[in-house]
């Protein structure tokens, strides 16, 4: 306590000051001091075990202003040791002991500072390996962030370019719309004017088609009609063929009779040979109407084949031949009558 007041006469320490957790430089100092009256170098680790608080960055500056004005202190001790100022009174054993411990603490503090300055290096080295990869890191964030940001302004100018070229196709679609709604209602007049249009031409259709059903029925009636009448006509002819060749029939033997007769009778040659020359006449007309007949009968029954698809002309063209021709025949027949009556009256003869 002797050591640590003696300074303090000479050259009086600063007020204490106030550290953290409430270390004061006293406390440093007082702390320092122990430890070297117990022979130990006071190190800020010393002193943080000796105080058992503190941090390192309280006691450092505290711990240098200890060593700084330690030999201050120990000056008033060195009374006829070398070293000593004139006219300071201390034992020269406790001089020299002082002397010693301040040249031992002056190693120590250096050795400590060196120690302290070189762990500080280290940290400072690692700090700055740290920084620098630190740096880099940030360095590769920065570039990674620069061309994120340069990807990003141009997402951003491509977002804009397609929003604008959205919202012209917006425009544009919209237009489009009005346009198409445009046609479509326009559409809508044309498909109910269609409609319409449409429904009249059912309708008219509708009337076409039963105007024709009535007249395909009134042409079926008159088909059947008109069939009946040529199947009756077709019999009636079939009676004159028939009746025709029995008249043929009857011509022939009474050609027979009449050329025997020319030959037998020679006194009535004369009136023979008229009467067979108009006989050759009356047979090549019979030979004639039975060959229209035969003719007729033909037609008749190709009229029958054809008459639902033939028109109604051509029956009544038929069935005028057809009178024509039975016209024909009675008049032969009407003709035929005095060639026998000659014939006969020339028999009695």
């Amino acid at each position: 306590m002797t050591t640590s007041s003696t300074p303090k006469s000479v050259a009086p320490a600063p007020l204490p000051r106030q550290g953290g957790r409430g270390i004061s430089e006293q406390d440093v100092w007082t702390a320092a001091d122990t430890l070297l009256m117990a022979g130990q170098r006071p190190t800020i680790e010393r002193i943080r075990l000796q105080l058992g608080r503190g941090s390192p960055n309280t006691v450092s500056p505290y711990l240098d202003a200890w060593f700084a004005g330690l030999g201050a202190r120990l000056q008033g001790g060195a009374n006829a040791v070398a070293g000593l100022p004139e006219g300071v009174a201390m034992p020269e054993s406790v001089a020299r002991a002082a002397l010693d411990l301040w040249t031992l603490a002056l190693q120590e503090g250096r050795a400590a500072l060196a120690e302290d300055e070189a762990a500080r290096r280290a940290v400072l080295d690692a700090r700055e390996v740290a920084l620098a990869a630190d740096r880099e890191t940030l360095e590769q964030a920065r570039a990674v962030l620069h061309e994120r940001i340069a990807s990003a302004e141009t997402a951003a100018a491509d977002a804009r370019q397609a929003r604008d070229e959205a919202q012209a196709q917006a425009r544009r679609a919209e237009a489009l719309l009005i346009e198409a709604q445009a046609d479509a209602v326009t559409s809508r007049q044309a498909l109910a004017s269609a409609h319409d249009a449409a429904q009249a031409l059912q309708d008219e259709h509708a009337a076409h088609r039963a105007n024709w059903d009535a007249e395909r029925t009134r042409l079926g009636e008159r088909a059947d009609a008109n069939e009946r009448r040529l199947m009756l006509e077709l019999d009636a002819s079939r009676e004159s063929i028939k009746l025709l060749q029995y008249e043929r029939k009857q011509s022939q033997r009474q050609l027979q009779e009449v050329e025997a007769g020319l030959a037998t009778m020679s006194e009535a040659q004369h009136e023979l040979r008229a009467a067979k020359a108009l006989q050759d006449a009356v047979i090549a007309r019979l030979r004639e109407q039975v060959s229209a007949q035969e003719a007729l009968a033909a037609t008749y029954q190709a009229m029958l084949a054809t008459s639902r698809s033939d028109g109604v002309s051509a029956t009544l063209d038929a069935r005028g031949a057809l009178l024509g021709r039975s016209r024909r025949t009675r008049r032969a027949g009407k003709v035929a009558v005095p060639v026998t009556s000659v014939l006969r009256r020339s028999r009695r003869g």
